[in-house]
């Protein structure tokens, strides 16, 4: 009984596990590393041509369509324009928040498949592998940015396309879902057609095994001619790249060899060792016929090969298009490798059942999986060891810097603050035109916008003006650092003045965003007699009490309270002889944001969690195996 339970329970156990792993590592890497300000690419492609459009209602659907550099990333673009509305603000973290489920349910597609198609002794060893390369910031662009959906909107819909046209009948349900894929893919990225010219050589195999006819697969052959034939002919050339391409032969060819070789770039023969597998396993699905092979075994092995052909391609159009200097992979492209290391992963457990290879060949095989392992570990550690230590601090120094000099400017409209280049666009004189635009200005996120303005209705709090120029401020103790550009009302009135009562009261705000208002807040506010509170501006009742969840001191600390739907007043008080405290004017931040937020700060908690709980459903099953056993 106990292991029928645990068979059942395990593989949903672990794949849920698996899928919660990847996104609580991501949610936690952009927690500590990423900003909510939209940067770079995302000014053009979802800025200037995306939210203006939208929220002017300018020639929206013109500018949907239109290309960004060589790509038309529609999908990337109605995704983060779907978060911004149904949020209210433009939030990165947001986008890259709902980012991470892409790479989770890639994750657990790869998982189900395997585990319909290959031994189960597999299975722990291959998710494991799928948890470590695709939770883990190999390429952390991707996991950083906002925009980059569109590399896994490319990768996920060439994979449904690859996994269900070749092999499912015409006209069928599964045959629908693999054609609308491989049209979808056209809106992904300039290279989105090649899912469909994937499908194409994968039903030539077929008919040269002579495992298919003319007859059965036109229906199929057309879709995936057409969206070609689209893809090609509506290839955007962008001028301004021109120079980023290969120049030379030498170039194109060592591009694509680094690529090959990743992530074990000290020689060019590991290209030939992580890309072992995946050719052994061609030879044998496409020349070699004296083991016959079952119809769900070749089936698989066939989207293997599709898999590690389509890989290819990318590298090929990378290759050529940014392939000046013979470069290695950017950070952005990294997930495109991380499936074929995937695909060889796949290739080596298939190729190892036992009916595919005679004995002598296994041996081989399994020397082949050692020096593949050995690789490919070393390369990985040493790759997340530069990440980690080099690269992700600096971005995080740049980020940090970045939103301060944005928030900054906001707060005083003095332009010298975006005179550095750690601002979010290259060129301030650019960025100025961007963050200028009203539709953009309104929506930008938490970290940077300027908050609600409060007035005082009735206050003896003492306030400290917006431009801070000295070390102290009024109303702050001689211990806590003032908060630039930020005004605050704050109870110290000087160790003589500790005495008296004090008391503010705010005139009537609404906030039109709703979701949270963000305080900061010093000092001791949850001292007997102290309070800091949310009230209805007409009958006064209290709507919420604001305190951070740690005790500040004397830094400052933040504190989010719903924001109400009616107008409500700021009421403080401290009491006779309770210890001081200080808030600032508050922010608004959408319940989107809120929630993306709450999720990155927990995520190292949810991969923990997620790793605890599959490794103990893995010791129970193995448990209970082992009982039925003997």
């Amino acid at each position: 009984m106990y292991k029928k339970f645990y068979s059942a329970v395990t593989p949903v156990g672990f794949a849920l596990g698996l899928f919660a792993f990847i996104l609580g590592v991501r949610w936690a890497v952009f927690d500590r590393y990423g900003m909510t300000l939209p940067e770079w690419d995302q000014w053009d492609a979802e800025g200037l041509k995306l939210l203006a459009p939208w929220f002017n209602q300018d020639g929206f659907l013109s500018a949907l369509f239109t290309p960004h550099n060589e790509h038309r990333v529609v999908l990337t673009k109605l995704l983060n324009l779907g978060l911004t509305v149904a949020n209210g603000q433009w939030d990165q973290r947001l986008e890259a928040t709902c980012n991470a489920l892409f790479p989770a349910s890639i994750a657990v597609a790869f998982f189900l498949l395997a585990r319909r198609h290959l031994t189960r002794r597999w299975l722990g060893a291959f998710g494991l592998f799928l948890g470590f390369i695709l939770a883990f910031p190999f390429a952390w662009q991707n996991v950083l940015g906002g925009f980059h959906s569109q590399q896994f909107f490319l990768v996920g819909l060439a994979l449904i396309a690859i996994a269900l046209l070749p092999f499912s009948a015409p006209w069928s349900g599964r045959w629908w879902i693999g054609a609308a894929a491989a049209l979808l893919g056209l809106f992904s990225m300039a290279s989105g057609f090649f899912g469909a010219v994937v499908v194409i050589g994968l039903l030539g195999v077929q008919y040269f095994r002579r495992e298919r006819t003319l007859l059965s697969a036109w229906p199929t052959l057309v879709v995936c001619v057409a969206a070609s034939a689209l893809g090609w002919f509506t290839r955007h050339e962008f001028a301004p790249h021109a120079s980023l391409k290969a120049q030379n032969l030498h170039d194109f060819v060592f591009t694509i060899i680094r690529s090959l070789q990743w992530p074990a770039p000290l020689s060019t023969w590991f290209a030939l060792v992580l890309w072992l597998p995946w050719t052994w396993l061609v030879v044998r699905v496409v020349f070699v016929g004296s083991r016959p092979l079952s119809a769900p075994s070749r089936a698989f092995g066939y989207f293997i090969l599709g898999l590690g052909v389509w890989v290819w391609l990318q590298l090929v159009a990378t290759g050529y298009a940014r392939g000046a200097g013979g470069p290695p992979p950017a950070s952005r492209y990294i997930d495109t490798l991380v499936f074929g290391l995937i695909a060889n992963a796949l290739a080596l457990m298939w190729l190892a059942a036992p009916e595919l290879l005679a004995r002598p060949a296994r041996r081989l095989l399994a020397v082949a999986a050692v020096a593949w392992v050995g690789v490919f570990t070393w390369g990985a550690q040493a790759e997340l060891r530069q990440i980690f230590i080099n690269e992700l601090p600096a971005v995080k120094v740049y980020h940090d810097y970045c939103e301060i000099n944005v928030r900054n400017y906001l707060y005083t409209g003095n332009e010298k603050f975006l005179d550095h280049e750690e601002i979010p666009y290259p060129g301030a004189i650019a960025f100025l035109e961007r963050i200028g635009i009203p539709a953009l200005r309104q929506r930008l996120p938490v970290t940077v916008r300027p908050p609600l303005k409060i007035v005082a209705a009735s206050s003896t709090f003492i306030s400290a003006g917006v431009q801070i120029l000295y070390p102290l401020a009024p109303g702050l103790s001689p211990t806590t650092p003032p908060l630039t550009y930020r005004r605050t009302w704050g109870s110290y009135a000087g160790a003589s003045a500790t005495g008296s009562e004090l008391e503010f009261m705010s005139a009537p705000l609404r906030a039109p965003f709703g979701g949270y208002l963000k305080f900061e807040i010093t000092g001791d506010v949850t001292a007997s007699g102290n309070y800091l509170e949310l009230r209805d501006a007409f009958t006064g009742a209290k709507l919420a009490t604001i305190r951070p969840d740690k005790a500040p001191g004397a830094s400052w600390r933040a504190a989010y309270v719903p924001a109400p739907s009616e107008k409500f007043v700021i009421h403080a008080r401290r009491a006779k002889g309770a210890p001081p405290f200080a808030f600032s004017e508050p922010v608004e931040m959408p319940a989107g944001s809120y929630w993306a937020w709450i999720l990155n700060k927990n995520g190292q908690l949810i991969a923990v969690l997620a790793a605890s709980t599959s490794l103990i459903l893995s010791g129970l099953a193995w448990r209970a195996n082992r009982s039925a056993l003997g």
